[in-house]
């Protein structure tokens, strides 16, 4: 076929020799887990050098302003400030903490689709009764969640919209601001789980308005697992108390008394206990490339890389689960059939690397990627 989308960005296949694993795979997974690049893995060899080197003494020397660094490299990537971010391990953690800090006395109702990752369901599961009404928004094609239904379930009794701005199984990009919108004209606050959007397609928070957003360096942030980070809008920060807390929140932390406690003057009231460090630099390694690149360049480039392998996957005769409308889409890309984790077994095993989620082989193209890639995976999947 050939191919009848411009090139967008090839330049940035100069990265690829940053990825020792696209010397060796095809990699179409970065939606599960982006690759990890030399840079990481040099930051993370720093980092046990530096504990081999100092010990103990590396706290107080070098790691505690690590830590502020990571916060403020990632707080300029989403168009916040340095106070507003919080290191959490993981997206669970995270949204437990928020929620924890929130009333539902008066406002019970949580709004969720059912498009969401399943663990920031979970949270609201487990607190349904008898506090927690959980509305959960049906998706008609499986695809999009449509306004309209935000719109009906919003009301003076909402207490938090908790969703995604990137849908995991569809790739599909909601309209944030649109949903934050309505939930502040009825006094309610947005939550938004960011982890298939941040890196790939550019955020402003400050724009978008958006009260907490979390996300986290698994996926397209090249950071590897282990690291996450909440974003708590800065005019709310001071008014929410965490139940769920560790000696890091603590604004007297160092003066060891367990029976002092006031919480920080910004987000790190929200962090729990000793951080692991070796995710943090892993983080700083693909923060780092994601800043070189810029989220704009890295959309573009993905967005082609995505439109080509679609072009390419309906010219063959198959059967896609991705939003109709090209500025709706992000590197996700769903091929439906029956067995995907066969399949998805059947490709590692010709060293291709995806990933499946309930009846479709998920494929994510990123920068790096190509497109023989894009038609290597199709003819793969066919030969199969």
């Amino acid at each position: 076929m050939a191919n009848s989308v411009p090139a967008v960005h090839d330049d940035l296949l100069a990265y690829r020799d940053e990825f020792p694993i696209l010397q060796r795979r095809t990699y179409l997974n970065s939606c599960s887990l982006g690759a990890l690049s030399q840079r990481s893995m040099d930051a993370m060899a720093e980092f046990m050098e530096l504990w081999n080197a100092y010990g103990a003494s590396a706290w107080y020397e070098i790691w505690w302003a690590e830590l502020q660094n990571v916060r403020d490299s990632f707080a300029q990537l989403i168009g916040a400030t340095g106070r507003e971010i919080a290191i959490q391990p993981n997206v669970s953690v995270a949204l437990s903490s928020v929620a924890s800090a929130l009333d539902f006395h008066e406002r019970p109702k949580v709004v969720m689709t059912e498009l969401d990752f399943p663990t920031v369901f979970y949270q609201w599961m487990v607190k349904r009764h008898p506090e927690i009404e959980l509305v959960v928004l049906e998706s008609e094609d499986g695809v999009t969640v449509p306004l309209e239904k935000y719109e009906s379930a919003i009301d003076e009794r909402t207490a938090l919209v908790s969703t995604s701005r990137v849908f995991f199984t569809t790739g599909y990009i909601q309209d944030v601001g649109a949903i934050t919108e309505m939930a502040h004209r009825q006094g309610a606050q947005v939550f938004v789980d960011d982890y298939q959007g941040t890196g790939q397609v550019p955020i402003d928070v400050k724009g978008l308005n958006v009260d907490y957003l979390v996300t986290g360096g698994l996926k397209w942030l090249l950071g590897g697992p282990g690291i996450a980070f909440l974003y708590v809008r800065d005019d709310l920060i001071e008014a929410l108390e965490p139940t769920f807390t560790g000696w890091f929140a603590n604004a007297h932390q160092f003066d060891f008394r367990p029976q002092t406690f006031a919480f920080r003057d910004d987000a790190t009231r929200f962090e729990q206990g000793t951080p692991a460090l070796a995710p943090v630099y892993a983080a700083r390694g693909g923060l780092e490339i994601v800043h070189e690149i810029g989220p704009q360049r890295l959309r573009e480039r993905t967005s082609y890389l995505t439109t080509d392998l679609i072009e390419r996957a309906r010219e063959r005769g198959f059967q896609l689960r991705v939003a109709d409308d090209e500025t709706e889409r992000t590197g996700i890309v769903m091929v439906e059939m029956d067995g995907p984790d066969l399949m998805v077994k059947s490709l590692a095993e010709r060293e291709v690397i995806v990933d499946y989620r309930p009846g479709a082989v998920r494929i994510s193209p990123y920068f790096y990627n190509t497109i023989d890639e894009n038609e290597r995976i199709l003819d793969a999947i066919e030969a199969i």
